[in-house]
């Protein structure tokens, strides 16, 4: 192999092995950003690696015949990398748009943006190859100082570019910050490094004027960049409140488990696991409240935080609006879902006004940065809860609790949900403010038809505000049903005994009727067979309680409960039932 005159051999070869290997490392970051790409987008991946792979071997390619026949200094030119990057968007676009199923326009988009990207990070790594061979190969010991301070410089560039990237409300709607980081911030470096290789040790004489260049020019190139980025996002326009269709199917959630790992050992191994939830399965309409009620750590919160994205599911499906709800969250999904938290104080930032709190779903979530704007949205959200404009700028602590659970009603109400989860948002809570905040949310279901998952301990609470009931204990369902069938017929021995042993106000009466006996078992080792029969008092328990395992059994339509046996009122039913089918077969 012959190698061209204007090239020495070190020379040459050297070029090779670096160009090889910063095409190695600008491989891998090109698979991890299409896989990110293609994860976030749900789009079918298996372009990935061909596309990578492509840009590969023709980058490598390529650049040997460049650097073959034309010298070092065309290989390192802006043409060369050109000719690279429109062949590659070509071939891959196609490839994309076959493999993924997608348009031609939007596999060349994404493919562009990915070639921009790949041209950034190559182009970063050849101008660090270039600073540290001079430093290096220089016979002068001021050269290697002046190198480390052009680094130096370069990195404040990338922290002050990206704080400025990060900066602003509407900046969090931005995808692949990194990429935008990495492209802006070109033009500053390719300045510094053509400014150190005219003055070499004189560099460092003008380190302070170098680095007010260099920021400037990075930050006007992204205020441009960034001015073109946000002006292509999508904000969700702010409508006035939502008023739902009744009746509709909004949530549905499908035999699902949540188990919180046991970790132990000096090998931190996992030895078990806590089955905080194990097979539940039920939906909630538009306009309707389901009451999820139970002991203390019976898996209530956990269902919330599993259907919230808080917690990672075991098994089973959440499905919204007739969508699976995927594992990696999307604002839209946390727009439509809120929450109400049990304690009002820990859920208010106490050193951000009303104004503030309630605002921060309007700039999150709908990208609203107006203050005139945010402002007017506040009142009306305020009004909607029964609170005034003087509250807008007051402080958390110069609410009452009642008003302080207005407040947050308020923020959950911003983002337009369809799904509000209210986990005890009366149990704080004086009785009269109770009814209050129990009317306040009716009001709001009737007329704007939102679902609501209703998690409290207080029974006389569900009875007021729930259409259907499901009872829970130790991360299963034991009960199911509208609420007067479970009020008025309850049939399965725990529900009873919640039943039987809650408070009522009567001053002849003063005596606790009712205690439910022995506590609740551990769910790392729950009792075999059915969980409850330890303390289960049925006529209807037996020994095969403590062996097999509860079934649904149907009471009447909509209502079921899970148990091994059914109650003893329809064992007689059955009986009933066949000894009047035997005696019409003897007569």
């Amino acid at each position: 192999m012959q190698i061209p005159s204007n090239i020495s051999t070190g020379l040459f070869l050297s070029e090779l092995v670096i160009g090889f290997l910063i095409s190695i490392l600008v491989l891998f970051y090109g698979v991890s950003f299409l896989k990110a790409y293609a994860k976030r987008k749900d789009w079918n991946d298996s372009f990935v690696i061909i596309v990578n792979l492509i840009w590969f071997f023709l980058n490598i390619s390529f650049k040997f015949i460049f650097l073959y026949f034309l010298g070092a200094g065309f290989t390192l030119s802006i043409i060369s990398d050109l000719i690279v990057i429109l062949i590659t968007i070509g071939i891959s676009s196609i490839i994309v748009s076959k493999s993924a199923n997608k348009e031609f326009i939007e596999s060349s988009i994404l493919i562009i943006s990915f070639q921009a990207m790949l041209y950034a990070l190559g182009f970063l790594l050849r101008i660090t190859n270039d600073v540290v061979r001079l430093m290096v190969t220089s016979e002068k010991d001021d050269v290697y100082s002046a190198g480390l301070a052009l680094f130096l410089i370069m990195l404040i560039i990338v922290g002050i570019n990206g704080f400025f990237i990060n900066w602003g409300n509407k900046a969090q709607f931005l995808t692949n910050k990194n990429t935008i980081i990495m492209i802006t911030i070109i033009p500053g470096f390719y300045y510094l490094a053509h400014i150190f290789e005219l003055k070499e040790a004189a560099f460092i004489q003008g380190f302070f004027t170098h680095l007010v260049w260099g920021v400037v020019i990075t930050i006007i190139v992204s205020i441009i960049v960034k001015i073109l980025a946000q002006s292509n996002l999508a904000f969700d326009q702010y409508r006035d409140i939502n008023i739902l269709e009744k009746n509709q199917k909004l949530l549905e959630v499908r035999n699902l488990k949540v188990y919180y790992p046991l970790i132990g050992g000096m090998l931190k191994r996992q030895f078990g696991s806590v089955k905080a939830v194990d097979g539940v399965t039920f939906n909630i309409n538009t306009g309707e409240t389901v009451g999820l009620v139970g002991e203390s750590g019976c898996g209530k919160t956990t269902i919330a935080k599993a259907i919230l994205g808080l917690v990672p599911k075991e098994a089973g499906e959440i499905i919204f609006n007739g969508e699976p709800i995927p594992n990696d969250y999307a604002k839209f999904l946390r727009q439509k879902i809120q929450i109400v938290f049990q304690d009002p104080d820990a859920s208010l930032n106490p050193r951000m006004k009303v104004v503030n709190i309630i605002a921060e779903p309007l700039r999150n979530l709908l990208g609203i940065t107006k203050k005139e704007e945010i402002r007017r949205r506040v009142l009306k959200l305020l009004d909607e809860v029964s609170l005034k404009r003087e509250h807008m700028d007051r402080f958390p602590h110069e609410f009452s609790g009642g008003q302080k659970q207005r407040i947050i009603i308020a923020r959950a109400l911003a983002s337009n949900p369809e799904l509000i989860i209210l986990d005890e948002p009366t149990s704080a809570l004086d009785v009269s403010v109770q009814a209050q905040i129990l009317n306040l949310l009716k009001a709001l279901q009737k007329t704007y038809g939102y679902g609501f998952l209703f998690i409290t301990h207080n029974l006389a609470v569900v009875n007021h505000i729930a259409d259907r009931v499901a009872v829970m204990y130790l991360g299963k369902f034991v009960e199911v049903g509208e609420t007067d069938q479970i009020f008025s017929n309850t049939t399965h021995p725990y529900s009873q005994a919640l039943l039987a042993s809650r408070t009522e106000l009567d001053p002849s009466d003063k005596e606790i009727k009712f205690v439910i006996k022995g506590e609740v078992p551990s769910p790392i080792a729950p009792p075999s067979g059915c969980t409850f029969n330890p303390r289960c008092i049925s006529d209807a328990r037996t020994k095969e309680c403590m062996r097999k395992t509860p079934h649904k059994i149907t009471i009447e339509e909509g209502h079921y409960i899970w148990c091994v046996n059914p109650p003893v009122w329809m064992q007689k039913k059955a009986l009933e039932q066949k000894e009047s089918e035997t005696l019409v077969y003897d007569n």
